[in-house]
């Protein structure tokens, strides 16, 4: 999950000489895979004996996803349907630093789990 954050936000910010449509609905479709693989972590997480506070990490990614989709249907609706929104803008600023917080914190989530299942992080 972290590489495909990593590369939806590298599509988000590098001018990729193509089709601005391409661009735009391989966006949405890594989006969608995104949300689905927060959500899938999201559960299989809770099923685990992980600490309490990579539940808690891994279920706001989950709900950060969510809100992402939430936040990029505007945005979606103003470049691709030539409506425009008023200040998309400000949208689009939240939308980026939501995206950085969730490639963040899966991450974090992913070293941390490794570490607790790797028993790493034991008093010996």
């Amino acid at each position: 999950m972290v590489w495909l954050a990593f590369l939806q936000i590298i599509i988000a910010v590098v001018n990729i000489p193509s089709s601005i449509a391409i661009v735009i609905y391989g966006h949405v479709v890594l989006g969608l895979v995104i949300l689905g693989l927060a959500h899938y972590n999201n559960a299989q997480i809770k099923k685990t004996q992980a600490p309490s506070r990579l539940k808690r990490i891994v279920k706001s990614t989950a709900m950060l996803a969510t809100i992402q989709v939430l936040l990029g249907i505007p945005i979606f609706v103003s470049t691709m349907l030539i409506f425009s929104i008023p200040m998309v803008w400000i949208v689009s600023l939240l939308h980026l630093v939501i995206a950085l917080a969730i490639i963040t914190q899966a991450s974090s989530v992913a070293t941390a789990y490794d570490m607790w299942e790797e028993k790493e992080y034991t008093k010996t």
